[in-house]
């Protein structure tokens, strides 16, 4: 029994030993997972207080996307509606043909720095060329 976990935990090392890194590419210059945050110009809202901001890194094809506004002023469907027209503008920026959900959407409150209660929404999509 020792011998066999013993050529098992031999096999194992060499396995971790030769196993390929994961953030280089073919010629083993390393990705670039840099995140670009981007302010859309068209928000497609009429919230006065949204505010729409995007985290994007090129190499993964990811993008997280927040919008933020008040706690009073804030609805769920509106929020949705917007993030939606904006992944939509970033993919034909981009030159994407789609885009999936990678988790299911969050909603968080926190005071901002005047001391006002403000809710954020978040999304994160992979998109596919």
């Amino acid at each position: 029994m020792k011998k066999f976990l013993g050529i098992i935990a031999i096999m194992m090392a060499f396995s971790f030993a030769f196993a390929k890194d994961n953030t280089s590419d073919e010629e083993g210059a390393s990705m670039d997972t840099s995140v670009q945050v981007i302010v859309p110009e068209d928000m497609h809202t009429t919230n006065k207080t949204a505010q729409v901001r995007i985290e994007y890194i090129a190499a993964l094809d990811e993008v997280r996307i927040y919008y933020s506004c008040l706690e009073v002023s804030f609805k769920e469907g509106e929020a949705r509606e917007t993030i939606h027209a904006c992944l939509n503008d970033f993919q034909l920026e981009h030159n994407y043909y789609g885009y999936k959900y990678m988790k299911q959407d969050r909603l968080s409150y926190k005071k901002n720095a005047r001391g006002l209660k403000q809710a954020t929404y978040a999304c994160q999509v992979k998109f596919q060329r």
